[in-house]
């Protein structure tokens, strides 16, 4: 998902949809090829420390393959360049740009087959099944083990940490982190005499986009992307895993989806019935499309990613305010869950100074100091909890109150099973059998209980397909 950018076509675009439509079966076929252990690493292989970097001849290059674009993207050259520069004679990056994240994914995708892997992968937070299973990687816990000196895994946010866990174990470090937010009109708000102390629940949210719509019949109450990442907001929210086992957090994987539970059922029917009684602006899968609508003031709350903070500064909104994103679960359990992406460190194919060095970058972008450059310049959720610590950081939250709302929230998170997200190599697969059925709830032409068991078949078809393909 999109952070701050001041777009969000990268998350909607036509062209990414289709391409990572096309993935799940190449990326099954792929594991099946490059024979990996599932636990995020070549079985066997001793983790390389920095005695390896040390003796090697230098300097030592690094290729970093990312999908970031627009602002994040000159935010990461920036600091590879200060980490260059700090390293000169030592190691040298070498970031290339492989296209939006669908693309990315399936360039490594491709790469994996020809023996020809970037040293470090940034990738989609819905990538991290697949590069999981592929065994191609090195986990981040077990080279922050044998490299002590370098990033501490304990100033990572729990809720960012426990996103890229799977068996107890780090795989990979977090970069960009995006969350869901509440967007809401403020005058619209006054207006419709609504009491903002009862909009940290989604039936408080409803219950307000009623008495908006009540109160000023030109304006919708609510809109929001009907794309896949807000049926897994609304399970995380709820306190419940969008699939089975433990949301592929263990030794196994993922086998099902789950969508028929009741905090689901009960969730995702509070959403649909504002949508078919006429009281939420059905602007579809595009997360442009519900910011439009809604800096338009047709509607006056809004459900969208972080992301949209840029997006309202560029179209000059004012008047708005950004507000946590409502849960139905109870808040020890229940909370959002996070976008982004993450840093892998590729061990096939790549000497071990190569890994301590890839290691080294990942240190460096996910420190406190970076972190918080990069957040500044990209818009981007810092990861590193030091962050808070500083001066800088404090004024800047002060002067800017949405980017203080979303760094709050983040902090609590509780990093729970249902707030990890859904971890299977078939993720774009399952979204792509989710979405239509429950664009159909929606819109009042298909029962919300039939279609979300045909969503949960087609979905549980998909993982099951990947599974037999990747040998599972």
């Amino acid at each position: 998902m999109s952070a701050f950018a001041p777009s969000l076509t990268s998350r909607s675009g036509l062209r990414a949809r289709v391409a990572a439509g096309c993935l799940t079966t190449a990326l099954a076929l792929a594991l099946t090829a490059c024979g990996g252990s599932a636990d995020g690493g070549q079985a066997g292989d001793a983790v390389p420390g920095p005695s390896a970097l040390a003796d090697a001849e230098k300097p030592v290059t690094v290729t970093l393959w990312h999908g970031l674009g627009g602002a994040a993207a000159q935010a990461l050259q920036n600091e590879i360049d200060t980490f260059n520069k700090a390293n000169a004679g030592k190691i040298v990056v070498k970031a290339s740009f492989q296209g939006n994240y669908a693309d990315t994914i399936a360039k490594y995708t491709s790469a994996v087959r020809s023996g020809d892997t970037p040293s470090v992968m940034i990738s989609s937070d819905i990538t991290s099944g697949y590069l999981r299973d592929a065994g191609q990687t090195v986990a981040a816990e077990d080279l922050a083990a044998a490299n002590p000196e370098d990033l501490d895994l304990d100033k990572l946010r729990p809720a960012a940490r426990n996103y890229y866990t799977a068996d107890g174990k780090l795989l990979a470090v977090p970069l960009n982190t995006s969350m869901p937010l509440l967007y809401v009109n403020d005058e619209m708000l006054d207006r419709a005499k609504v009491d903002r102390s009862t909009l940290g629940t989604l039936a408080g949210v409803a219950a307000a986009a009623r008495k908006i719509h009540a109160a000023l019949p030109d304006v919708k109450g609510i809109d929001q992307p009907l794309d896949g990442w807000w049926f897994e907001q609304l399970t995380a929210a709820a306190g419940v895993p969008y699939c089975t086992p433990d949301n592929g957090r263990k030794a196994g994987g993922a086998t099902a989806l789950s969508l028929t539970s009741e905090p689901q059922r009960a969730a995702f029917g509070t959403m649909a019935k504002l949508y078919t009684d006429g009281v939420g602006l059905d602007t579809g899968a595009d997360g442009n499309a519900a910011l439009s609508a809604f800096t338009a003031g047709k509607t006056a709350m809004m459900l969208n990613s972080s992301g949209a903070i840029g997006g309202l500064t560029e179209a000059g909104m004012k008047g708005y305010s950004a507000l946590p994103y409502p849960l139905s679960g109870s808040p020890s359990t229940a909370g959002a869950a996070i976008g982004g992406a993450a840093m892998w460190v590729d061990r096939t194919g790549h000497s071990a100074a190569e890994q301590v060095a890839g290691w080294k970058l990942i240190s460096y972008l996910a420190s406190a100091e970076a972190q918080e450059r990069f957040s500044k310049a990209s818009g981007y959720a810092p990861i590193n909890t030091d962050v808070d610590n500083s001066a800088t950081w404090k004024s800047f939250l002060a002067q800017n109150e949405p980017y203080a709302v979303l760094s709050k929230q983040f902090a609590d998170t509780p990093a729970t099973t249902a707030t990890s997200g859904c971890l299977t190599g078939a993720m774009q697969g399952v979204r792509d059998a989710v979405v239509p059925q429950m664009q159909q709830a929606f819109s009042g032409k298909k029962p919300l209980d039939s279609a979300m068991k045909a969503a949960q078949e087609a979905a549980t078809a998909k993982i099951e397909d990947y599974r037999e393909q990747a040998g599972q």
